[in-house]
């Protein structure tokens, strides 16, 4: 536990130095008037919409009392995916990761993937599971019998941050948005790693 911390904490130290870094380069910084600042807050802005239904609906859950009893919480986990499919029932692939979003997103992995660090990245990916296809689609569980592929820190400091309700699962080539307190699939993106 103590050394997840620490991995956290380097994480938030590195992603800062990322954004901190470049102003003292001298390097120009993305406006914030662009197109790609537009498309991602546009995907994140989502996400809130996303999380905040999310936390409304599972405030209208009895709260689940600590336990240590795995059905009790998988119970829980399983009411709350349902309130979730029901409330988006209409819903459907790009509502989240809409289509200018989904190509930043493709932007940013494929740029990571080019040149030597590129192939460290598939290497560090490929060595846990080959490239797989599973059939995924929103509202669905997520597959947690699936191999999840192994995503590296430089790759994920790349990506918009995510509320702690939320996480980004590779599987395979895909790029999933999984609802963590419910174990659904939100959105995703297809063939996101070239």
């Amino acid at each position: 536990m103590k050394r997840r911390i620490q991995l956290t904490r380097l994480l938030l130290w590195l992603s800062l130095f990322a954004f901190v870094a470049p102003g003292f380069a001298g390097q120009a910084r993305v406006p914030p008037d662009s197109e790609e600042a537009r498309d991602l807050k546009e995907f994140t802005d989502r996400v809130r919409v996303y999380v905040k239904m999310q936390k409304a609906l599972e405030a209208s859950l009895p709260t689940l009392k600590p336990t240590k009893d795995p059905a009790q919480i998988v119970e829980y986990q399983q009411a709350l995916a349902r309130k979730i499919v029901d409330a988006r029932r209409d819903a459907h692939q790009g509502d989240i990761f809409t289509h200018e979003a989904a190509e930043r997103f493709r932007k940013i992995i494929r740029k990571s993937f080019q040149g030597s660090e590129g192939r460290r990245l598939r290497r560090t990916i490929q060595q846990d599971t080959p490239f797989k296809v599973v059939p995924m689609h929103v509202n669905d569980v997520f597959p947690d019998d699936t191999p999840v592929t192994t995503t590296p820190p430089t790759l994920m400091l790349k990506l918009p941050e995510l509320p702690p309700e939320l996480a980004y699962r590779f599987v395979g080539r895909d790029l999933a948005l999984k609802d963590s307190k419910a174990g659904l699939i939100v959105d995703l993106i297809p063939k996101a790693i070239p």
